[in-house]
């Protein structure tokens, strides 16, 4: 009997860890993936003054912000097994290659209005499936 005791003790006490790291980091996996997603709307904003404005190297960061953003996101989703989760790590990391692949292209306003245009695709291709 004092053994199925201390069993249940010690499985209680692991229950109410998993719980507690639940409460603490569930919170900050939100709040770090509603960061990046903030980051991104803010570069996008950014892509739309280069379009009207435009300038290469500018281009250039807008892209290379895009991909390391969207590898940023795509690195939250690593070993997590859900089928969304699995989902929403390729969806990031398919964003990461574009954006890294279009940065190291030439840039030139009709360029950049293409790439910024599919790395907007892509992006909306989550919300549309997420939001």
């Amino acid at each position: 009997m004092r053994k199925s005791q201390a069993s249940s003790i010690h499985s209680s006490r692991y229950i109410a860890t998993a719980l507690a790291l639940a409460i603490v980091v569930g919170p900050a996996f939100a709040a770090s993936l509603k960061s990046i997603m903030s980051d991104m709307r803010d570069n996008t904003t950014s892509a739309k003054a280069v379009l009207a404005n435009f300038d290469g190297a500018s281009a250039k960061q807008v892209l290379q912000r895009y991909a390391s953003e969207a590898q940023a996101a795509s690195d939250m989703f690593a070993g997590q097994g859900g089928a969304k989760e699995k989902d929403l790590r390729a969806r990031f990391k398919q964003l990461a290659a574009m954006a890294d692949a279009a940065s190291q292209a030439p840039q030139n306003k009709a360029a950049f209005r293409k790439a910024f245009t599919e790395v907007a695709s892509e992006c909306r291709s989550c919300h549309t499936a997420y939001k």
